[in-house]
């Protein structure tokens, strides 16, 4: 509908049935990304050859974005359609076709929209959409012819006062370069299947890729990206990174497959589509994204599906195999018929996916995966083995060089050198003590040992010297016993190579029993209450012992 203010300017209002339906469209937004989105796709449908995208803050202080492109530029006409809802002028090879995407922009305090074409330009401009919409109010927008400038054929649109809080950590450089690479018409792989002539009759430009700018005022960073999506390139002699511990070569391979174009006919309807990917490493698939702080390559990499050569979703079961995430493959198809906001397919029951799926699957298992199986796989499980051997090696170093540092232990009659640095040689000490005459009287309550068990409550099962049995529980350290979650009936005697907390100390078992530490006549006690009382047995006491007595043999005999 138009209305006349004056011989200059125009005011019009969009033409729509239902109110509700723009201010559905703006709110249902799912990702405020797909503004830029929009207009990318909008600027190449144009046959743009540079787009600029500027975001900033006005002197309002409202966040704006600004994106300007050198196309083809809107008539009046045009600007009409922008406007309105689901009325697109543009061919089946475009694209966006619906007349919607447009329509987020209105979730914002004005849109201007300056474009030339031909011998000329107009200015359009929408105030407080957002707010109409609210008000179940159609927003109208005034419409007026300016001075040509030479040269300046395209379109400018900004968008002032996105209605989001915090735009600026979403409209930043880093997270608009990463989201244009990714899923917008700046990001297509078109140019990939340039070659494939037939592919020109249902996509525009197959060989061109635009120039973009961004231009992020408000963290001062100004860079000009490719138009096109980022794949690695190709590595499969891969240079070493001498900072991974493992992956030290896989780390930086990449093999790249297709391009792969497919068709035939189905119900007489012509069915294509076209994949290319790369299996690779971490470090080259962190170079060609910016990952959001909780996001992690294995949520981004995988499967694709793509439209117009744009990524849209992830297709997990297109791929069975777990490390999918080291797969970054796109599978596009004009078949594909796209939900209103371009974020899922509509049509996947229909016969034409099915067969697009069942080809992409057997490309994926006959040719892809054996391909990587053979090779990036064979190198990480190469290097994973590698790293296994290197690692034990390492640790019998550490471990030699450990031994080395241990106490000896000067006691003659048993087979053991060194102070125990563990749980095992504590019982391993037990053991050769209680094996020799001379000294298993100084083990008191505890005579012979009868079963072993490392997977049960209770470490040992003991016999006194009446052939009674007795619950031992064994630790390095007395105080692992309230670490390691022993309740409190699971043992009789307790044996530690030390004791490490102070007399009367208190702590409590895993079910709650408190114990209090005690010392009488040398010997040492963990006591509940009055009437139960477990003997502690600290081996390098006995020991202490052992040389001191050796030691006044020896003494006596000189």
């Amino acid at each position: 509908m138009k209305i006349f203010r004056g011989d200059l300017m125009q005011e019009y209002i969009p033409i729509v049935k239902d109110t509700s339906l723009y201010r559905e469209i703006a709110r249902n937004l799912v990702n405020p990304l797909e503004l830029p989105r929009e207009a990318i796709s909008n600027s190449i449908d144009a046959e743009c050859k540079n787009i600029n995208i500027e975001v900033c803050r006005n002197s309002k202080g409202f966040f704006c974005i600004k994106i300007e492109d050198d196309g083809c530029g809107m008539n009046k006409n045009d600007i009409n359609s922008f406007f309105n809802l689901g009325d697109s002028r543009k061919d089946a090879r475009s694209i966006g076709e619906k007349g919607l995407g447009t329509k987020i922009f209105f979730k914002s305090k004005r849109i201007i929209v300056e474009t030339q074409k031909e011998n000329n330009r107009l200015r359009a401009e929408m105030i407080e959409p957002w707010q109409k919409l609210i008000n179940n109010i159609v927003p109208g927008y005034t419409l007026e012819d300016i001075p040509i400038q030479t040269g300046r054929n395209g379109t400018i649109v900004i968008i002032e006062g996105y209605n989001m809080d915090n735009p600026e950590k979403v409209f930043n450089f880093y997270t608009l370069k990463d989201y244009i690479l990714w899923f917008t018409a700046g990001g297509s792989f078109k140019t990939l299947f340039a070659t494939f002539k037939e592919l020109n009759n249902y996509v525009k430009n197959m060989q061109i890729a635009p120039r973009i700018f961004i231009n992020d005022k408000i963290n001062d960073i100004k860079e000009e990206i490719a138009g096109t999506h980022q794949f690695f390139p190709p590595q499969e002699n891969p240079p070493i990174d001498v900072h991974e511990k493992v992956y030290k070569r896989s780390v930086n391979y990449c093999r790249h497959f297709g391009p792969y174009h497919r068709s035939t006919n189905i119900n007489g309807e012509y069915v294509s589509f076209q994949m290319y990917g790369t299996v690779s490493g971490y470090n080259c698939r962190r170079s060609v994204c910016k990952l959001k702080p909780y996001e992690r390559l294995k949520a981004r990499f995988g499967v694709y599906l793509a439209k117009d050569f744009i990524a849209f979703s992830k297709k997990s079961n297109l791929i069975s195999d777990p490390n999918y995430h080291h797969f970054h493959i796109l599978v596009n198809s004009q078949n594909f018929e796209l939900t209103a906001d371009r974020n899922n397919i509509s049509n996947e029951e229909d016969p034409k996916i099915k067969w697009i799926f069942d080809c992409v699957k057997q490309i994926i298992n006959e040719d892809i995966m054996p391909i990587t199986e053979n090779g990036y796989f064979k190198m990480r499980r190469e290097e994973e083995e590698l790293s296994y051997i290197n690692e034990k090696n390492l640790l019998l170093k550490n471990r030699l060089k450990q031994f080395v540092e241990l106490k000896d232990l000067n006691i003659d009659g048993i087979p053991i050198v060194k102070a125990p640095d563990n749980e095992g040689q504590v019982i391993i000490l037990l053991t050769s003590i209680l094996s020799n005459d001379k000294y298993k009287e100084k083990i008191n309550g505890i005579d012979r040992i009868a079963h072993f068990s490392h997977q049960s409550t209770t470490d040992l099962i003991c016999l006194d010297n009446k052939g009674n049995p007795r619950l031992v529980e064994v630790e390095y350290l007395l105080s692992n016993i309230f670490k390691h979650e022993h309740p409190f009936k699971t043992f009789d005697y307790i044996v530690c190579w030390k004791i490490d907390m102070e007399v009367n100390e208190r702590r409590k078992l895993v079910d709650g029993i408190e114990l209090k530490l005690a010392k009488e006549n040398n010997n040492w006690y963990l006591k509940y209450g009055v009437d139960k009382i477990i003997p502690i047995i600290a081996l390098v006491d006995v020991v202490k012992t052992i040389e001191t007595n050796n030691s006044q043999k020896i003494q006596c005999i000189i």
